[in-house]
C-alpha cells in the first residue's frame, strides 16, 4: 500500500535521486543539451527516443517512441517488476536514508501477514496434489484433454484439491487453519469444519507482486456450480485485481494492450499460443472499479467476449460503466466471437495469427456504442429512430471526453435524419423553378444569378463551441486568429477558420454588427446556415466563453500534436535535416511541458 510511506517523504526522497546517473546504469545516455538521450529501455528501437530531463522539478524520464514516462520511483518499478513500497526502499537505501512508516497502516499488514502465509501454504499444497496425490489423475487428464501444455500449468500455477473434505482443514496448526478460514478456504461450522474447495481444478489468482491471494476452483465431477471462486478477503478484493496480469508481466517487458477475457483458461491458452497480454477480470468483470484498474494498467484495451447473450450482455455493461470515465486518448474496442466460440476454442482451431487479426480488427467503441444501442431496432422505421436517438442522448450526457462526445453525436445525427429530409426542406432547401415564388410580397429575384456556394460543412463539437464564442463576441477573433494552424486543420475543424476568416476581413467586432451583417447578406447564410448544428442545447453567455476558451485549449494541443508528428515524421525521411533537429528539440521540450501539466 503507497499510503504506509508519507507523500512528503517521496517527494524528498526524489530530490535527492540523481536521475540520469540512476538510468545510466541500464541505459547507454549521452548529453545532448539540457537533456541525456539514449535507446530506451522499455521498447525495442534503433535510433534513440529515451529522453532523460535530470534538471527538471521533479527529474522525469520520456520516451517518443513509446509513450514511457515517470519518475525515479516509475522507473525502479518497470524495469525490476516491484511494487511502489518496494521501489521507494530500494531508492531509499541508495540514498542511505531510513523509510518512515504509518504505525496503523503498519500494523494492518502484520495482521495479513498470516493470511498471505496461509494462501500461499494452500497454492503450494494444491500444485503438489497435482503432481503426486492419488487422486491427480482426473485433474492431469483434464488438463489433457484441455490442451494445457505443463508449461503453462506452471507458469499459471494450476493445482488440484482433492475430493476430501479436509486435505486443507486437517492440520493440527490452530493459528494456519484460523487463516485458512479467514480467507474461507476452510469452512467452520459448530463442530465441524470442511474444505470449501473440494475436487477441482485450482486456478491461484495472485496480485501484482506474484502473491496468491485467492483462488478459482472449476470442478471436475457434476457439482452444479462449475466455477467456484474465493469469497472477497481482507487480502483480496475482487474489483482491484486482474487474473493473469503478473504473469503477463513475466511474459512481456511492456504491455501496450490488453485483452479482456471471461476466463481462466481463455487466458493460458492465449497465453500458450503467444499471445500472453489477456487478462480476466473477476467477479462482475465490468464494474467501474475494475476499469478503473484496467485503464491505469494500459490505455488500449479490447474486449473479447462470447457471442452468446452472456457475452453481449457483459460487452454492453462494460461499454456502459466506461462512458463516464473515457478520457480523449484512450483506445478501446469490442470483439465479439462468433456464437459457440469463446478465445480458447477460437484460438485453437483458427490460430493466434488468425486471433491477432481478429483484435487488429475488433469493433472501436465509437462503433460499438450504437451497434448496442441499436440491437434490435428496424432503423428504417422512424419510431426506432426516436427510440434509439432517446437512448443514445441519455448515454452521451454522461460522457466527458469532447472529442468521443462529438463524434457520437454527429454519428447519431446521420442515423436518426431521414433519409427524405432534402425533400421534406421542400422548395426553401432547394434551387426554386422560377415562378414558384410569384405574387409573394417581400420577395426578389435580384441575386438569382449570383453563383450560389455551398453551406459550410458541420463542424465538430469543439469547434462549434468556439464558433458559438465569436457570435457571442466577434473581437475574440483578433485575439485568437495566430493561434490557429490553417495547414493542418482537418475537415469538421473548417468551419471555424472560415468563420474567423470572415469576421476578420470584414473587420466585424461586436454581437449587432454580426447580427446585420448575416441579416442583410444572403450568401453568408447559406454559408454559416450549419455553423451550430452538431450543438445540443442553447448555453448562458458565461458558459459560452468558457466553453469557447476549453474548446480552444483542446484545438490548439491537437494542432500541436499534428505538427509534432509532422516534424517527426519528415526527420524520419530526412534525418540530417540540422533545423527540422532543432524544431524537434523545440517541440519535445513544449510537449513535455504540457504532459506535465494538468488539461483544464
Amino acid at each position: 500500500m503507497a499510503s504506509l510511506i508519507p507523500q512528503a517523504f517521496v517527494d524528498d526522497l526524489l530530490s535527492r535521486v540523481d536521475l540520469a546517473s540512476l538510468i545510466a546504469e541500464r541505459v547507454n545516455l549521452k548529453k545532448s543539451g539540457a537533456t541525456y538521450q539514449g535507446r530506451c529501455p522499455f521498447h525495442d528501437e534503433k535510433s534513440p527516443s529515451f529522453h532523460v530531463y535530470n534538471e527538471n522539478h521533479p527529474a522525469h524520464y520520456h520516451c517518443y517512441g513509446c509513450g514511457a514516462h515517470g519518475d525515479a520511483i516509475n522507473f525502479i518499478k518497470e524495469t525490476e517488476h516491484l511494487s511502489f513500497n518496494e521501489a521507494v526502499e530500494q531508492l531509499a537505501k541508495r540514498c542511505g536514508v531510513e523509510v518512515p512508516r504509518d504505525k496503523v497502516a503498519e500494523q494492518k499488514v502484520s495482521q495479513n501477514k498470516s493470511l498471505y502465509d496461509a494462501s500461499s501454504h494452500a497454492d503450494s499444497a494444491f500444485r503438489q496434489a497435482l503432481g503426486n496425490h492419488p487422486q491427480r489423475g482426473v485433474a492431469q487428464e483434464y488438463l489433457k484433454r484441455r490442451g494445457i501444455s505443463p508449461e503453462m500449468a506452471d507458469l499459471y500455477g494450476i493445482g488440484f484439491a482433492p475430493a476430501q473434505r479436509q486435505f486443507l482443514s486437517g492440520t493440527s496448526d490452530r493459528s494456519l487453519v484460523k487463516a485458512l478460514s479467514t480467507l474461507r478456504l476452510v469452512i467452520e461450522k459448530e463442530q465441524d469444519r470442511f474444505d470449501m474447495f473440494q475436487n477441482r481444478l485450482m486456478f491461484p489468482i495472485r496480485d501484482t507482486r506474484g502473491r496468491t491471494i485467492a483462488f478459482g476452483g472449476r470442478t471436475l465431477g457434476n457439482d452444479r456450480s462449475k466455477y467456484i471462486n474465493s469469497p472477497e478477503s481482507p487480502i483480496f478484493h475482487k474489483s482491484n485485481v486482474l487474473y493473469g496480469l503478473w504473469e503477463a508481466r513475466k511474459q512481456s517487458r511492456k504491455l501496450e494492450q490488453l485483452i479482456v477475457v471471461e476466463g481462466y483458461l481463455d487466458v493460458i491458452s492465449l497465453a500458450q499460443f503467444g499471445v500472453v497480454n489477456a487478462v480476466a477480470a473477476m467477479g462482475t468483470a465490468t464494474n467501474e472499479d475494475n476499469l478503473s484498474h484496467l485503464l491505469n494498467t494500459s490505455q488500449d484495451i479490447v474486449f473479447c467476449f462470447d457471442g452468446d447473450k452472456a457475452g453481449l450482455a457483459a460487452a454492453d455493461k462494460a461499454l456502459n460503466n466506461l462512458l463516464p470515465m473515457f478520457q480523449d486518448g484512450y483506445k478501446v474496442s469490442f470483439l465479439i466471437l462468433p456464437e459457440g466460440e469463446d478465445p480458447d476454442t477460437f484460438v485453437r482451431n483458427e490460430g493466434a495469427d488468425a486471433f491477432r487479426e481478429r483484435i487488429a480488427n475488433a469493433t472501436p467503441l465509437s462503433e460499438y456504442f450504437f451497434q448496442a444501442m441499436s440491437r434490435g431496432l428496424d432503423l428504417s422505421i422512424a419510431e426506432n429512430k426516436g427510440i434509439l436517438s432517446t437512448q443514445a442522448r441519455a448515454a452521451l450526457k454522461v460522457i466527458n471526453a469532447p472529442v468521443l462526445k462529438d463524434a457520437l453525436y454527429q454519428r447519431l445525427n446521420e442515423l436518426t435524419r431521414s433519409s427524405r429530409w432534402g425533400d421534406r426542406q421542400g422548395k426553401h432547401g432547394g434551387d426554386w423553378k422560377k415562378g414558384d415564388w410569384k405574387g409573394k410580397k417581400g420577395f426578389s429575384f435580384q441575386n438569382r444569378d449570383e453563383p450560389r456556394e455551398e453551406p459550410i460543412p458541420v463542424p465538430n463539437r469543439i469547434a462549434a463551441r468556439a464558433c458559438l464564442g465569436l457570435y457571442v463576441k466577434p473581437s475574440w477573433a483578433k485575439e485568437i486568429s495566430n493561434t490557429l494552424n490553417y495547414e493542418i486543420t482537418q475537415d469538421d475543424e473548417r468551419a471555424l477558420t472560415y468563420f474567423l476568416e470572415w469576421l476578420l476581413k470584414e473587420k466585424i467586432e461586436s454581437a449587432e454588427d454580426l447580427l446585420y451583417r448575416l441579416t442583410v447578406d444572403p450568401h453568408q447564410q447559406r454559408r454559416f446556415k450549419n455553423l451550430f448544428n452538431s450543438l445540443e442545447h442553447i448555453f448562458g453567455t458565461e458558459e459560452i466563453e468558457a466553453g469557447a476558451q476549453e474548446s480552444l485549449l483542446v484545438l490548439k494541443r491537437k494542432y500541436f500534436d499534428r505538427s509534432f508528428d509532422k516534424i517527426h515524421q519528415d526527420l524520419s525521411r530526412d534525418p540530417k535535416n540540422k533545423e527540422l533537429h532543432e524544431k524537434f528539440r523545440t517541440m519535445s521540450s513544449e510537449k513535455m511541458a504540457m504532459i506535465a501539466t494538468p488539461k483544464s
